[in-house]
């Protein structure tokens, strides 16, 4: 079987950098809400430019200390389905089963995708990551997570 390489070092460059762009223009479009509706999505900016920020530098610093062969910049399917196929399906299944079930199936199964192949490792990545959005939204700020047709 062939061994498959990972998304070169420039391709993870503009990525982070259109993220770092992006999270600047929440940012900014952030001042326009209400004074209650600014500081959410204006932190979520903050972390998330951080964390694009960082991405950024490393793929810049790889890029720099690592001379560029020519199968380097080959894509794997999984990161074609990942990036492509997978938000849409999360986003009909949670249209359909709600945001409990959805995000359930749909973090195991990107886990999985990804390589996880310890089951207690996927449980745990997956229910710690739910309590922390049921601990951050519906326990801290009160917003319920939409529900889906079928249950509601």
């Amino acid at each position: 079987m062939p061994s498959e390489k990972p998304v070169s070092a420039f391709g993870t460059a503009l990525v982070s950098a259109a993220a770092l762009a992006g999270c600047l223009l929440i940012f900014i479009e952030a001042a326009n809400f209400g004074i209650g509706a600014r500081l959410f999505p204006r932190l979520l900016a903050v972390v998330g430019g951080i964390s694009a920020a960082v991405v950024l530098a490393q793929s810049c610093l790889q890029a720099r200390t690592h001379a560029r062969d020519a199968g380097d910049g080959a894509v794997r399917w999984q990161d074609i389905l990942i990036s492509y196929v997978g938000p849409p399906i999360y986003a009909a299944v949670l249209y359909v089963l709600g945001f409990w079930i959805a995000s359930i199936l749909c973090l195991a199964g990107l886990l999985v995708l990804l390589g996880e192949r310890r089951p207690l490792m996927v449980l745990a990545l997956t229910a710690g990551t739910l309590l922390a959005i049921y601990l951050m939204f519906e326990f801290s700020f009160g917003i319920r997570m939409p529900g889906g047709l079928l249950l509601a």
